[in-house]
């Protein structure tokens, strides 16, 4: 699965796609400088444009999602495995992909066999806009991680008919939900609200602005979509209910930067 954000620009005449040095191996193409390690599963690549802060924060709320407790163990290891399993990958850019950039990690990614997820410097930790950071490093590792590990609870496909699935379906239908984008289909949309029940869960109400999710806290769902409190409540796995990731992430160990210095 490949979801990268396009702008228009020229691969070849921008700065930001032109790297002689520094080439990130373990990334799917060569204009990577600079990468992060997350519990040796989930790995972030990023432009030498994008900043060395940026690139640690997003690494913190990656570690956040997976060790939400803080006690330095990831709350659910088979999402770990199934994390390295999907080679899931975040891919950072300063602000956007050009559209040439976008189709060579595409290309390279689909020879890889990467599952990837786009995300930009300029929306991450910005004081002037919501931090996307923490939607679009949940989003990989729903898609990367929990579906793959626990698919009859977290899948997104319709045939599936998982628990979440449904949940989303019944919420959509009855008006608690809802996601206008022509481009986002069924599985999108599941993701997606499964991001802002998430949300309204731990209490972020800068993701909850808009009317997409109607229910904005956990009294309103458990009246409405109790059986989305089962998903976050089960004691069958961990899911991340201990916070809601910050950027500041203590254990370092769980973090293996290159291309930067880690302090």
């Amino acid at each position: 699965m490949i979801v990268i954000t396009v702008v228009t620009a020229d691969l070849f005449l921008d700065e930001e796609y032109i790297n002689t040095k520094n080439v990130q191996t373990s990334c799917p193409t060569k204009i990577f400088t600079k990468s992060a390690m997350i519990f040796g599963s989930l790995q972030i690549c990023a432009t030498h444009l994008v900043p060395d802060e940026k690139l640690k924060y997003a690494a913190n709320v990656a570690a956040e999602w997976l060790d939400n407790d803080g006690d330095g163990d990831a709350d659910e290891p088979r999402i770990l495995d199934s994390l390295k399993e999907s080679q899931s990958l975040v891919v950072m850019s300063l602000d956007g992909f050009s559209s040439l950039a976008f189709l060579k990690i595409a290309a390279a990614s689909v020879v890889g066999g990467y599952t990837i997820q786009d995300l930009s410097a300029e929306e991450t930790n910005n004081p002037t806009r919501r931090d996307a950071s923490q939607e679009e490093i949940h989003h990989i590792i729903v898609v990367g991680g929990w579906i793959k590990a626990l698919p009859k609870i977290f899948s997104d496909q319709k045939d599936d008919r998982s628990d979440l699935y449904n949940i989303w379906k019944f919420a959509d239908d009855n008006g608690h939900y809802s996601y206008d984008d022509p481009t986002c289909d069924d599985s999108c949309k599941t993701v997606e609200f499964f991001y802002l029940a998430t949300a309204a869960y731990l209490g972020s109400m800068a993701d909850l602005f808009s009317d997409e999710m109607r229910l904005k806290d956990k009294v309103a769902m458990r009246k409405h979509i109790p059986n989305i409190m089962d998903i976050f409540e089960s004691t069958d796995y961990s899911y991340p209910t201990n916070h809601w990731p910050t950027g500041v992430y203590t254990h370092k160990k769980n973090i293996q930067l290159s291309g930067i210095d880690s302090e």
